[in-house]
């Protein structure tokens, strides 16, 4: 039976002396990354690991990084990588949510916040990837054993990784992932790709899936414009992910029009609804390569708008059609199909669904329920099958009795002229009354104000889509995801000054 990390094992075997992962200016070919992995493999053994045990990551996208986790799941145990721009108290909560026995950490990146956890973490064996006075350092552990071919020792129904959920609308769930996953999107022809966001992420699977195809990786510490568009021009990049807010930040570089792009085959973006204006810009300056997922970390991706779908300015409000071997349908409060048009709850059932969340069956029970996965999210599927995600139950607000979506406030913004991003966020007062926000990313030098937003949303749109208070900022906060921070953006509340009616 086919396993995620097989495959990705097997595709590194592959080609063995092809350049398998770039980081900065150190590369590693596939034998390298073999030979490591195998070497990293047995320095956890010999640290009492073994299968049905947790490995705890707290590490940038660096080579390590990627063959550790390769390391841990070929002895048998599971993953959990920690998103490394949370606050500490939140990494040490998915760190014992995880039952965590070793806890590999990056000294040079997060010394301090790996001090912490470790403290909360007695009984868990601490490793760091280099020197430190904190736990024994791994990778002079692994220099000691032979890179010799290993075989697996995992069981294809074994739990190979926790992946915890972004957490927007709360504490984030543990997503379990079986080895015994196949691929989603199928394996393609080897290919660069360039990886800008978090290993922890929706990014870090499709690297995998490069690594199985016999592709290349380019690792990226974090995201910056600049140094995306000179990545895609020296390694000659066909693949990368950009959620829509960085893609926006790199329409929006001045390089980008001394950049040469046209080795780019495709550029994914997922995670939330996208402009359509500035999708349709993004397939004038990077030709027809863009691609849309809608995807869930409970199941991988669900719908597909292809890149010649994106030639159609009515499509692209759309998060395309469902993937062959996947079924979506649209259900109403009380769990019965809604007909094309409607607006209820989206429901799939595909091969790649979670077998359930990490230590919490009356969750999953909820969630997975016959075979469909209730995945919270809002949206409507067309007479020819397209499906409109018009957000979450979260971040939907209920103003005046009235339901207000995300989409209802950001896409009047987007349309003017001085807005370059644009998001909605809802917090709750002492009246327990929602109340709907927006932040803005202006145009350098547009000196556009809240005042005149609030009068453009009002005369496209209504009142009703007119936000309580517009924040204007010269670059929205991202989180590691590449998404919108809303946290931080409520943060900014106190401080900002409600211009409007």
């Amino acid at each position: 039976m086919a396993t995620h990390t097989g495959l990705v094992l097997d595709g590194l075997a592959r080609d063995p002396e092809r350049v398998a992962l770039r980081h900065g200016e150190a590369s590693l070919t596939a034998r390298e990354c073999l030979e490591g992995v195998y070497r990293f493999a047995r320095a956890l053994a010999a640290a009492g690991l073994g299968r049905g045990d947790g490995v705890t990551v707290l590490a940038g996208s660096r080579p390590e990084t990627v063959l550790v986790r390769l390391a841990a799941n070929l002895i048998g145990c599971r993953v959990a990588m920690l998103y490394t721009d949370r606050p500490v108290a939140d990494q040490i909560a998915m760190a014992d949510e995880a039952q965590t026995a070793a806890f590999v950490f990056d000294p040079d990146r997060f010394g301090a916040a790996a001090r912490e956890i470790a403290g909360a973490l007695p009984a868990a064996v601490v490793l760091a990837l280099g020197p430190t006075p904190l736990g024994a350092d791994l990778t002079a552990l692994a220099a000691s054993f032979p890179s010799t071919p290993l075989a697996p020792r995992w069981q294809p129904e074994d739990v190979m990784a926790i992946r915890f959920t972004g957490g927007s609308t709360g504490r984030p769930k543990g997503v379990l992932r079986r080895f015994a996953r196949p691929p989603r999107p199928d394996l393609v022809a080897a290919s660069t790709f360039l990886l800008c966001t978090a290993l922890c992420h929706g990014g870090g699977t499709t690297a995998d899936l490069a690594l199985a195809a016999g592709g290349t990786v380019v690792l990226q510490d974090g995201f910056e414009a600049g140094a995306v568009l000179a990545a895609v021009e020296r390694y000659r990049v066909s693949r990368a992910y950009l959620p829509p807010h960085l893609l926006y930040r790199v329409l929006d570089h001045p390089a980008l029009a001394r950049t040469d792009t046209g080795s780019l085959r495709r550029v994914t973006y997922t995670g939330c609804p996208a402009s359509p204006e500035r999708l349709a810009e993004a397939t004038r300056r990077l030709g027809r390569v863009l691609h849309q997922t809608y995807s869930l970390t409970e199941c991988g991706p669900v719908t597909r708008l292809t890149p010649d779908e994106h030639l159609d300015p009515k499509l692209l409000t759309t998060a395309g059609r469902p993937f062959p071997d996947t079924e979506v349908r649209i259900l109403d409060e009380d769990g019965a199909p809604l007909p094309p048009g409607r607006t209820g709850e989206i429901c799939v059932r595909t091969p790649t669904a979670m077998s359930g969340y990490w230590r919490d069956p009356e969750l999953t029970a909820r969630v997975l329920r016959d075979g469909w996965l209730h995945t919270g999210d809002l949206g409507s599927l067309d007479a020819a099958g397209y499906l409109t995600v018009t957000g979450r139950r979260g971040p939907m607000a209920i103003v005046d009795a009235h339901n207000v979506f995300p989409r209802d406030v950001e896409r009047p913004l987007l349309a003017h002229p001085a807005v370059r991003e644009a998001v909605m966020f809802a917090t709750a007062g002492p009246d327990r009354l929602e109340r709907v926000h927006a932040a803005v990313a202006a145009r350098p030098g547009s000196g556009v104000t809240a005042q005149q937003l609030h009068r453009w949303v009002r005369e496209r749109s209504g009142p009703l889509c007119d936000p309580s208070t517009i924040l204007v900022l010269p670059d929205l906060p991202l989180s590691e995801t590449g998404k919108p921070d809303l946290a931080a953006l409520r943060a900014l509340l106190p401080q900002a000054r409600t211009e409007g009616s």
